[in-house]
């Protein structure tokens, strides 16, 4: 028998062939990976996304221009990439798609800034969000005293002027639905720094802080008060904040009311996801009941975004309502309309610091101050340097 004798394939190909073969392969690599790279900057420039865009829950970076100083030369390059970044081509296309393999594939949120709940909530993680609800970090005494001091200067001086200050604690979403909240997340301790805080100042202090956490708990049972993908209280929710700040205005302060419930129609739509699907960049598959409230009849107050910023000044003269100044967050502005019914001149700033300015011009007789309930983790409470008290 003749053995059978094995020749490699390479050694009856032409000299050169196989070698070839190889730089061709790798000059289709390098093709299509430098066409991958251009690809977003040539959709920048000649605009070929016509995709849907996302919603975002911040301005995107404008395009910086370019000044030939030095100064502005050297700062050219960190600013473009930003603007880069927010706008370079297909962005909101990957975003969605990575979105989706993350979610469908991987079953987890391709943000880590927002926390999947069970039967379909969401929730805020970031801001220290997730260390509040745990109660991983508690005041100490020290602290809560340091609280009571400065919340007292600003009552005191206010009240020297003849304004009520009220102190206002929006709940976050996770503390009136922990249930929904994932098994993992557990809480370490009974109590949360607002619980601490509400304790002390009642044995501590006078100062008027309105405590909406027990009144939202007690309703929650009669409707849903949050929004499933959105960080803040719903319209439902947010109405009983309302109605209870307006029940914490001294009864020294006359013409201020709250209105009554049967100034709105309950209302209900089927929306897209919310603020949290906006940061994720999947908000057509999560999908909520949105509960409003719609007036009866107009207020005098248009309804304000949820993230708009800009001060909302409102003039009422030649009216006997009591002025207010409000310094507020987001979870204030579905708010702002039907406080601008309960009370006359109003001045509405988008800020967490108690300011002397905007009361000096508009000579409130109720100053409200609001802020959500993880801002406790971060605020440090301080006042500005508050004119002297007028002498007794």
């Amino acid at each position: 028998m003749v053995a059978a004798t094995y020749t490699p394939l390479s050694h009856s190909l032409p000299p050169g062939a196989s070698s070839a073969g190889h730089r061709r392969r790798d000059t289709i690599r390098v093709l299509l990976f430098l066409l991958a790279l251009a690809t977003p900057l040539g959709s920048m420039i000649l605009h070929l996304d016509r995709g849907p865009k996302l919603s975002e829950n911040r301005h995107l970076a404008e395009r910086p221009r370019l000044v030939l100083r030095p100064r502005e030369l050297a700062s050219f390059p960190g600013t473009f990439r930003y603007y880069f970044a927010d706008h370079f081509g297909f962005r909101d296309t990957l975003i969605r798609l990575h979105g989706l393999l993350c979610l469908r594939l991987l079953g987890v949120l391709p943000n880590p800034d927002v926390t999947r709940g069970k039967e379909g909530w969401l929730f805020l993680a970031n801001e220290r969000s997730t260390d509040y609800y745990r109660h991983t970090e508690l005041f100490t005494p020290p602290e809560l005293e340091r609280w009571r001091q400065v919340l007292e200067a600003r009552r005191n001086w206010l009240a020297a002027r003849g304004a009520a200050y009220l102190f206002v604690v929006a709940p976050n979403k996770e503390t009136i639905y922990g249930e929904m909240m994932p098994e993992l997340l557990t809480q370490v301790a009974p109590e949360s720094r607002l619980d601490l805080l509400v304790t002390y100042l009642r044995g501590h202090s006078d100062v008027r802080l309105v405590d909406l956490h027990g009144v939202l708990t007690a309703a929650k049972g009669e409707e849903r008060l949050y929004h499933k993908t959105d960080t803040h209280w719903n319209d439902r929710g947010a109405f009983r904040a309302y109605r209870a700040i307006m029940a914490a205005v001294p009864a020294s302060v006359s013409g201020a009311t709250a209105l009554p419930w049967d100034r709105f129609e309950r209302t209900e739509r089927d929306t897209e996801g919310m603020d949290l699907t906006r940061q994720i960049g999947i908000r057509d598959v999560f999908r909520e009941r949105r509960l409003d409230l719609t007036p009866t009849r107009p207020l005098g107050l248009a309804a304000v975004e949820q993230d708009d910023v800009r001060p909302v000044a409102v003039s009422a003269r030649g009216t006997d309502l009591p002025a207010v100044v409000v310094f507020r967050d987001s979870f204030f502005s579905s708010l702002l309309p039907w406080l601008a019914e309960s009370f006359g001149t109003g001045l509405y700033l988008w800020q967490d610091e108690f300011a002397v300015e905007p009361i000096d011009r508009i000579h409130p007789q109720v100053v409200i101050q609001e802020i959500v309930e993880r801002k406790l983790m971060q605020l440090e409470p301080s006042n500005p340097p508050l004119p002297p008290l007028p002498p007794l």
